[in-house]
């Protein structure tokens, strides 16, 4: 219980790799903010953490607007009377050759992948400075640091994230805010499946395809176990890593090693 009486926001709660990274921060002790868009599956998380007999409260948020951002923050500051960890996973994907992005497709992934992610650092840290300091961790992906044609946008504003996470490391170390970024790779979620059967529209390939095309390029030859995924979280969140900050760390079976 290395997080006991500690609070942790997570955003893209609901479902997939944010769920999972609750729930573990859970079995550490940590008690829960969890935000998302989607209310019904939220609640479902809500329940869960609950059941754990952990403190949880569900905030609605579209990361996409920056004042329910605001607002939620310095709710869970209210609520919570403490903003200790902060880690910001809602994210989305679009599959697509580059002749055929549009501007609203490349406003929707950066509101959400980048914009949201720079204004949550900002108000996570802004909480945070009230109670002595704290760990933001935020989603970044392989993509960040090895794009590829066809998803140039989610790239982009994964790139985003691992320099937004420097930039926030520097700029709030002497408030004792350690910030980093992780990079996961392949791991099979809802946005996976949505991601291989874009794949096979444009790529003219079987569904399945390009899954099967990914495992055969990482060196260890499977995926990510969310568990996995929530258990770098929870190190980064806990006192064995207080000399880590500024950092975007690879969680990928060697996919990418950089």
């Amino acid at each position: 219980m290395k997080l006991k009486g500690k609070t942790a926001i997570v955003t893209g709660a609901a479902q997939g790799i944010g769920k999972a990274i609750a729930l573990k921060l859970a079995e550490e002790g940590a008690n829960l903010a969890v935000m998302d868009l989607n209310e019904a599956r939220l609640s479902d998380t809500v329940y869960e953490l609950t059941q754990k007999g952990t403190k949880a409260k569900a905030y609605t948020v579209d990361m996409r607007n920056v004042e329910q951002i605001r607002t939620s923050y310095q709710a869970v500051g209210e609520d919570f009377e403490s903003v200790d960890i902060a880690v910001h996973a809602a994210g989305v994907a679009i599959i697509q050759h580059m002749w055929e992005t549009t501007e609203k497709d490349w406003d929707f992934v950066m509101d959400v992948n980048a914009k949201a992610v720079y204004f949550c650092v900002q108000q996570a840290a802004q909480q945070m400075k009230k109670f002595g300091g704290g760990r933001i961790i935020n989603l970044a992906s392989i993509a960040g640091k090895s794009p590829t044609a066809d998803n140039a946008i989610y790239s982009a504003s994964k790139a985003a994230v691992i320099s937004i996470s420097k930039s926030a490391a520097t700029a709030f170390a002497n408030d004792g805010i350690k910030v980093n970024a992780i990079c996961p790779g392949f791991v099979h979620t809802a946005m996976w499946d949505l991601i291989d059967q874009e794949r096979a529209r444009i790529h003219n390939q079987q569904e399945g395809e390009a899954i099967e095309k990914i495992l055969g390029r990482i060196p260890l030859k499977r995926k990510a176990e969310l568990e996995e995924v929530a258990g770098l979280v929870s190190y980064l969140s806990s006192p064995e890593a207080d000399y880590i900050t500024g950092q975007s760390i690879n969680i990928c079976g060697g996919l990418v090693m950089d």
